[in-house]
């Protein structure tokens, strides 16, 4: 039936606005870079997951280690959490603090990963069990190869498909998951749920797995999504290499909301409008957080986001990173520069942020007024507007700011009468500066600044 809705879609709208959707990873958008925080190692840290006490767990070998959330922005008292060691645990787990129960993935000796769950009986954990999931009796017996069970949802076949990564939702009684299953598929591995089934009658205490993807708005595509961390079940981060992103693995986010379609109705042939609550198309949490490197299992609260990343800089293979304040301060008042110049040709040179900025100092305004009217005078010419930073702090912080710089300037230009396709705007970061090597303050300001110039002149 969705199938045939997918093919007939014509129309897809949002039923309502955003709203006030509960975003954990807005708050570090501005004047923080991710930095490998300071309970990485020169090993591999394996995935986060949160636990009871607002612990945050992670994995270096079969080693299980608690930390928590300092008042530094970062991991604090790091120690060995022993009743999570030799579990089995693979990937992140989801932990029901009411039930006292663990829920998570391991691998059993024919290659299948699986889903189990342990109870917290004292300090230890119980021995784990299967977890009592609709559809998977026969599934799970140890039978090599390809799976002949009749009358049951096939999950798995040639030992290749498996659940991974859970993580809780609803209170416990749902579990968002990635399922790498060769039907009801979008393609590679998917997030999926099971529910808890509390009608007491089937027999099972989880429902029959779910993909969470709709068919028309969807969020699992053709390649990868994985690691989800459920936010107020109104917000998924989520990572995937799909394309559009800035290289491997990126973060993603996603909302469920209720949406409203005009699909077609097989039974009268008409279309119709229908409304349901969906995940929205994941949305890449940008530069901020995303390198050419592999970025992924994002989780945080209100009071810190953290993710992993195997980018450049980091202590070993794979770190845990944090968002940190860029802190460098100016050694003094910035005082504003008399006019601003137009050396050979056309190449303008505005000299107007202050240290981390990306707006214009007031006193320069009145100063692009000059500028407007000097480029008019090359009508259907087009200008880049190039934004630059001095070269305190990481390039990756620096080329976001740059960025902003330009964007900021060639706003203010639309604004006072310059076509829009006139104009294209880049960043440099530190790459181009006027003073290498600045040491001086009145020399950092030389190389903060905006380049106006003929493209391709």
């Amino acid at each position: 039936m969705f199938s045939q809705m997918k093919r007939a879609l014509l129309l897809c709208i949002i039923s309502f606005l955003y709203g006030n959707v509960f975003a954990i990873h807005e708050e570090f958008r501005e004047g923080y870079e991710f930095i490998s925080s300071q309970a990485s190692s020169n090993q591999q840290e394996r995935p986060m997951s949160f636990y009871k006490d607002g612990k945050v767990v992670f994995f270096v070998g079969d080693s299980a280690y608690s930390a928590v959330i300092g008042e530094s922005n970062d991991l604090e008292k790091v120690e060995v959490c022993p009743e999570l060691c030799g579990l089995g645990i693979m990937g992140t787990f989801a932990y029901d603090p009411r039930r006292r129960t663990i829920y998570f993935a391991r691998v059993d000796e024919l290659g299948n990963s699986d889903l189990y769950e342990a109870q917290l009986q004292g300090g230890s954990f119980s021995e784990p069990k299967l977890m009592n999931i609709e559809g998977l009796e026969k599934l799970r017996k140890n039978v090599r190869g390809s799976s002949t069970a009749m009358g049951q949802w096939t999950f798995r076949y040639n030992r290749v498909s498996g659940f991974y990564n859970p993580t809780l939702a609803e209170g416990g009684n749902k579990i968002y998951f990635t399922g790498d299953f060769p039907k009801k598929s979008f393609g590679g591995k998917d997030i999926w749920y099971i529910e808890r089934d509390r009608s007491d009658k089937s027999g099972y205490e989880w429902k029959m797995p779910v993909n969470a993807s709709d068919s028309v708005e969807k969020l699992n595509g053709p390649t990868r999504e994985d690691y989800a961390f459920i936010v107020g079940d109104t917000a998924m981060y989520l990572t995937s290499d799909r394309p559009g992103g800035f290289g491997g693995m990126d973060l993603y986010v996603s909302h469920f909301r209720e949406m409203e379609f005009e699909v077609l109705d097989t039974a009268t042939n008409e279309m119709v409008k229908v409304k349901r609550k969906v995940w929205t198309k994941p949305v890449n949490l940008d530069s901020t957080y995303n390198t050419s490197a592999n970025d992924y299992n994002f989780i945080g609260n209100k009071k810190l986001v953290m993710l992993m990343s195997n980018r450049a800089g980091g202590k070993g293979k794979d770190d845990i990173y944090v968002p940190q304040p860029f802190r460098a301060e100016p050694d003094f008042d910035l005082s504003p520069l008399a006019s601003i110049t137009e050396p050979k040709g056309f190449h303008w040179v505005l000299f107007f942020f202050n240290f981390n900025e990306s707006e214009m100092k007031p006193e320069y305004l009145c100063q692009l007024d000059e500028l407007v009217i000097a480029m008019k005078e090359f009508p259907g010419v087009r200008f880049e507007v190039s934004g630059h930073t001095d070269s305190r702090g990481s390039h990756d912080y620096n080329q976001k700011l740059s960025d902003k710089r330009a964007k900021y300037v060639r706003t203010l230009l639309i604004e006072r009468g310059v076509n829009p396709n006139d104009l294209v705007a880049v960043g440099r970061s530190y790459d181009d500066p006027v003073i290498p090597n600045a040491q001086t303050e009145p020399e950092h300001e030389q190389n903060r600044r905006v380049d106006i110039k003929i493209l391709d002149e």
